[in-house]
């Protein structure tokens, strides 16, 4: 296969990565919001507060390195991508079979629009570039 060109980047990628960014913000957000509670407030306990506040804000990291990969048109991050989405899928579904709909879509719709483009042709297309 070819290598994509810059200028035939699809529409879905855009919305793919836009998804993953998302993602990335909200990890960013709990992070910072757990962060915020050490400094400020009254944490239930500081060791465990640390280590979720640094579990977050690395994954929010990590996602926006497979948000510029995926843009970039690399095919590593598809995998990266595919197991988050399968991680957020793991967390709606109790949520959804409690009947806890509000908390339940809000991590499983945007695993569900991305691991629908994820294999969309287009998308398929242009991350067939590796790394060298």
């Amino acid at each position: 296969m070819t290598t994509p060109s810059r200028g035939a980047r699809p529409r879905e990628i855009a919305v793919l990565v836009g998804a993953v960014l998302l993602e990335a913000l909200v990890l960013a957000a709990a992070g910072l919001r757990l962060v915020w509670t050490l400094l400020f407030g009254q944490p239930l306990t500081v060791g465990g507060t640390v280590f979720l506040a640094v579990v977050l804000l690395a994954g929010a990291l990590w996602l926006l390195r497979v948000g510029r990969g995926l843009w970039r048109g690399y095919r590593w991050p598809r995998a990266a991508a595919l197991v988050v989405q399968v991680f957020l899928l793991v967390v709606a579904f109790p949520l959804l079979q409690a009947g806890q709909w509000a908390a339940g879509l809000v991590p499983a719709v945007p695993a569900v629009v991305v691991l629908v483009l994820l294999f969309r042709p287009a998308v398929l297309v242009w991350t067939s570039r590796t790394l060298r």
